[in-house]
């Protein structure tokens, strides 16, 4: 953004360091609407941290009753950001400078606190004009990290040990929501520690490592992994660790699950069985705890050996699984391929087959299932970890 004045006194300045302070990419223009669906919607679905920043009309325009570009064309200036509110958890329309530096630094902090998108919307004629509020760089951001309320986490672990203990054939599933919880690691130390089959929503993959000793693949009700959802449904307890429960991960509500054999945790929150449940608990916090208490227990993964059979190799007629089998192997034989992105719709499916090596990310969309969405996530994968080619 070109601005005029001494570099530490406009708005414009202000707003492009304190993005960079926080990570954020430069990313190419585009209008505040045609963002809204495909980029601001599915980020907010995905509970991703996105800052949109669009251009407003200039501060003088208001009032004036004028029709003005990139709008649905009448004067009333306000069209743009009620689109945006459905979709985004803070919006600031700065068109005076006299409180802009509070709303920006609102809208910042509050998308990097609940990892949500906001919506800025700027003033055109307002980026380069000097301001006192400006006169010097932006102080580092002091956000207080979320706290477990230690008896209310103690009460809960307790709680599920207690679930845990009567089972012969507990089991471990990764939801999504491990991600915005920032969770994968002490899902993984769980995993380890209890010895349960290690299985994963669709939405979750990529999130815990797939390399686990105990993994068995992704539970998707139906349509799972082989032999994973025979595990998960046949067991007497499972610990769903950050799960989102829609149509689509649930296969049309069609999973054979029980709730009162079910510990959920949500990211600030358990629920054990039918109740009770505990608030103020923060998943990262709970897993570990329960990793340092859990009993080990291998007998649900001892089930799942004896009857998995591997696939079958030699004279198979050529099929999409022959397909994947060959992506499978280009993964395996490739160290540097550091994420797989899956197209809405088939490639869900097929993906979920591929066992991801060490360090290999995975990303779809799967809660608001654009088609198209890979070719613009790729590239903004590609932009924010610095791959060039």
């Amino acid at each position: 953004m070109e601005t005029t004045g001494s570099p530490k006194e406009t708005l414009g300045r202000h707003l492009a360091r304190r993005l960079v302070q926080v990570g954020v990419s430069d990313v190419p223009p585009r209008g505040g609407l045609n963002a809204v669906t495909f980029t601001v919607g599915g980020a907010y679905s995905e509970n991703l941290p996105l800052v949109c920043i669009v251009g407003g009309p200039n501060s003088n325009d208001y009032g004036t009753n004028r029709i003005l570009h990139h709008t649905i064309g009448l004067p009333d200036f306000s069209q743009e950001l009620r689109c945006f509110q459905p979709v985004t958890i803070y919006q600031a329309v700065v068109n005076n400078l006299d409180d802009a530096h509070e709303q920006i630094d609102r809208a910042v902090s509050t998308a990097i606190r609940e990892s949500k998108p906001v919506y800025i919307s700027v003033s055109c004629n307002l980026p380069g004009v000097p301001h006192p509020t400006f006169s010097r760089d932006p102080v580092p951001y002091f956000l207080s990290p979320k706290l477990s309320n230690q008896a209310s986490l103690h009460a809960a672990v307790d709680a599920t040990l207690a679930f845990l203990d009567k089972a012969v054939k507990p089991v471990l599933v990764a939801g999504p929501k491990l991600r915005v919880a920032k969770a994968g690691e002490a899902f993984a130390d769980l995993a380890e520690a209890s010895g349960y089959p290690v299985a994963a929503m669709p939405s979750a993959k990529g999130l815990v490592p797939e390399t686990l000793p105990r993994y068995i693949g992704t539970y998707w009700g139906e349509v799972s992994t082989a032999f994973c959802a025979e595990i998960v449904e046949s067991a007497d307890a499972y610990v769903f660790a950050g799960p989102i429960f829609n149509d689509y991960s649930s296969v049309g509500y069609s999973c054979l699950l029980n709730k009162e054999k079910a510990v959920v945790v949500q990211p600030d929150r358990v629920t054990v069985g039918n109740g009770p449940a505990f608030g103020c608990v923060v998943i990262k916090d709970f897993l570990a705890e329960l990793a340092s208490r859990v009993t080990k227990n291998t007998t649900a993964f001892d089930n799942y050996k004896r009857i998995f059979v591997p696939e079958c190799e030699a004279g198979e007629p050529l099929r999409v699984n022959v397909l994947f089998k060959h992506i499978q192997r280009m993964i395996n034989n490739n160290a540097e391929i550091g994420a797989v992105m899956a197209e809405t719709g088939d490639s869900w499916f097929n993906c979920q087959k591929l066992r991801l090596p060490e360090g290999c990310g995975y990303e779809f969309q799967m809660q608001y299932g654009s088609i198209g969405w890979s070719v613009g996530a790729l590239l903004g994968y590609a932009l924010g970890t610095g791959v060039s080619r």
